[in-house]
């Protein structure tokens, strides 16, 4: 019903009122007094299809009063409600559309419905009451076998259902339902659904087309047409047969089993019922506890018309965990290691013990090499709640890059000898770590020592973690004793970060990183070239040892950087586990005080070929400005007491602008059991943007991983 204001307001106030006094008038009628539940829905209906027509919106009035006539088929209401929206149909197609046919047809229905219903006469014009007596003369004559219930198609809906009809027979589905769609948006009928579902059967949309054949069916006896009645019977028959099914044995050993289907749960009361689907394929999953951790058991299945396909989860290792992943997730204690089943795909849950020997090696274009073989051990058990590991290696590098060969030594090799400890243990719902390394080079010494603490909840599905590293190094010159030169290096870490479960199958993982360094590192043997003022923005990219001697300065200063730096680095990662394979996204972004701002992106990929053989790609992007007092070519003023120098100076090219990009794979063969081979084989390429002595850098590494698993 309208509000007052509204119906006070326009031209045709007069008829609102007669309209809304109408729809009142009906509704106290002692007849009403068993109306069924749709009844004041339908009657309001009446009042504001009328004043929709009054307003000359005839299409939205028939629309309204058809909508509302659908609402109250069968007990919805009485009959007398019904012979009124008809009526109202009769007025609206006779006065405002101008169809005498249709308009007979609504009062034929009407009578049908309440013989006794008499049209309001403000509404009633001489054609409409001529319209109206001969439906009432049509009353009186001999009822047919089945009379028609329903107004028949219009011209232009049937020319339509005939153009459909030909693009189907050019096998045009797409369009065909298109053309049909578009001939029932003012009112349905029975040819237009029929077609539709005919349309929707050859696109295999076998449970659409049911759905819209049993329309047909029911429209048709509403019209009276037997033969569409018939042809949609025929092929509701054909489409029941057709109606591929899938039957899902849900796994007795999970509770709270839910089924999906195509990401849609389906009710309990019918998870074991066979399922309608159409053609194609299936995406099933079962999800639940099993004890107090996580169940998840997915599947697709592919099938045919007419097939029926059951889904056993207890038998297909669901119910049982029998699935590797499963009985990891069983096992794991804490989001780090579920994140190792996921990216594992569940291999290796008990008492594990792991040694090998890994040998990296790389090589660049600018005469850098490096080999380094390292030796490894871990020990964990996840169900008991710890774990051990340590490395031993050996970097031996050769270095003669054009920066050192112009400003120090001649080619230089060195050996590195480093290791490492590491152990955790959890407590209750925290895990504690501590962790220790040492390495000696003939001019550095590094040591740090850390600790760490993280703890499980909301059931594991977030872990937070806190951790402290403190480095305390030497920095020294090569060929002189540490007691005659040296400088000491601290560095503070703080890392916080937190892991979340996010479903069985995927972890994302958020984190910080806030580093203080206090200390100089500045190299103690490298010189820096200095230029006037005139030659400094001439000297090109990547200009030559030679071009550089031409033109610098005497003076030859060695490096200085600030000899403290504060650093930043955020990190996000995701990482899923499909049935086959595993995805990881990496995201990390930089700053420091030195003004280096940078970005990291990479991504992996990790394909389960067979239970033995995983491969997959890997890609990853660098980008950096510089530091703020880095220059391509530094300028010394000359004075009457000698040159002034800038205050910090440096030829690290890795602090320059620069970007890069690194593509490559890795494969790992599970030989046996016992023995397992990894193999990772990536080349890179950096672009500096801004140096001298190097324009840009090609490198390759590899590195081959022989592992000794037991469980």
């Amino acid at each position: 019903m309208r509000r007052a204001r509204e119906l006070s307001a326009g031209p045709h106030r007069t008829g609102r009122l007669l309209a809304t006094a109408l729809a009142l008038g009906i509704a106290a009628a002692p007849a009403l007094a068993r109306a069924g539940d749709k009844d004041p829905d339908g009657l309001v209906a009446v009042a504001e299809g009328l004043n929709d027509f009054l307003e000359g919106k005839s299409k939205e009035a028939l629309k309204k009063l058809e909508d509302a006539l659908k609402g109250c088929e069968g007990a919805a209401c009485e009959a007398g409600t019904r012979a009124q929206l008809w009526v109202a149909i009769g007025v609206v197609q006779g006065s405002g559309l101008k169809d005498a046919k249709k308009a007979l047809a609504a009062f034929d229905a009407a009578l049908h419905e309440d013989p006794k219903v008499v049209p309001d006469r403000q509404f009633m014009s001489p054609g409409l009451n001529k319209l109206f007596s001969e439906a009432q003369k049509n009353l009186k004559k001999p009822p047919p076998v089945a009379g028609p219930t329903r107004p028949p198609p219009a011209k232009d809906q049937l020319a339509a259902v005939a153009a459909a009809n030909a693009q189907l027979n050019g096998k045009d589905w797409s369009s065909c339902m298109g053309t049909v769609i578009a001939a029932m948006s003012t009112s349905e009928f029975a040819a237009g659904k029929l077609v539709l579902a005919q349309c929707e059967d050859a696109g295999g949309l076998v449970l659409e087309a049911t759905a819209d054949a049993k329309l047909a069916a029911k429209y048709a006896e509403e019209e009276g047409s037997a033969d569409i009645k018939k042809k949609a019977n025929d092929l509701l028959t054909r489409l029941g047969n057709d109606t591929p099914t899938i039957v899902v044995v849900m796994p007795k050993t999970v509770d709270d089993a839910q089924l999906f289907v195509d990401g849609v749960a389906v009710p309990k009361e019918a998870a074991d019922k066979p399922i309608p689907h159409n053609p194609g394929k299936a995406n099933v999953e079962v999800k639940g506890k099993k004890g107090t951790f996580p169940f998840s058991y997915k599947t697709t299945e592919t099938f045919d018309r007419g097939e029926r396909v059951t889904v056993n989860v207890e038998q297909a290792g669901g119910g049982g965990n029998n699935s590797a992943i499963q009985q990891c997730l069983q096992s794991a204690r804490n989001a780090s290691d579920l994140n190792r089943c996921i990216e594992s795909g569940g291999q290796s849950r008990g008492l594990t013990v792991r040694g090998g020997l890994e040998v990296a090696s790389y090589n660049d274009t600018v005469n850098v090499d490096v080999l380094a073989p390292t030796l490894f051990f871990s020990a964990e058990n996840p169900t008991a709640g710890w774990s051990l590991g340590g490395t031993y290696g050996v970097d031996i590098v050769s270095n003669a890059s054009p920066d050192i060969v112009a400003t120090a030594s001649r080619r230089y090799d060195e050996i590195r000898n480093a290791g490492s400890l590491d152990a955790d243990l959890k407590i209750g719902a925290a895990r504690i770590g501590i962790d220790g390394s040492v390495s000696v080079e003939p001019d550095y010494i590094g040591r740090g020592v850390g600790a760490s603490v993280s703890a499980d909840l909301y059931n594991k599905q977030i872990t937070p973690t806190l951790s402290y590293h403190l480095g305390f190094d030497i920095l020294g010159r090569s060929g002189t004793p540490f007691s005659v030169f040296s400088r000491d290096i601290f560095t503070h870490t703080f890392d916080l970060g937190s892991s979340f479960v996010l479903s069985p199958n995927t972890i994302a993982v958020f984190g910080g990183t806030v580093a203080y360094l206090d200390g100089d590192t500045s190299k103690p043997y490298r010189h820096i070239p200095m230029f006037s003022a005139a030659v400094a923005p001439l000297l090109p990219r990547g200009a030559t040892p030679d071009l550089v001697s031409s033109y610098r300065e005497q003076p030859a200063p060695l490096e200085q950087v600030p000899t403290s730096r504060a650093r930043f680095a955020a990190l996000g990662r995701v990482a899923h586990r499909f049935e086959h394979g595993t995805v990881r996204a990496d995201e990390r972004l930089y700053a420091d005080n030195w003004g280096l701002k940078s970005t990291t992106t990479d991504l992996r990929y990790l394909h389960d070929v067979s239970k033995a053989l995983r491969l997959g790609p890997h890609l990853r992007f660098n980008a950096q400005n510089g530091v703020d007092f880095w220059k391509r070519a530094y300028v010394a003023t000359p004075t009457s007491q000698g040159f002034i120098l800038p205050e910090y100076r440096t030829l690290d090219r890795e602090l320059s602008p620069l970007f890069s990009v690194t593509a490559g794979g890795n494969v790992r063969w599970q030989l046996t059991e016992l023995f397992a081979i990894n193999v990772v084989a990536e080349a890179g390429y950096t672009q500096f943007l801004d140096a001298i002595y190097v324009y840009d850098r090609w490198g390759f590494f590899s590195a081959t991983t022989l592992e000794l698993g037991i469980e």
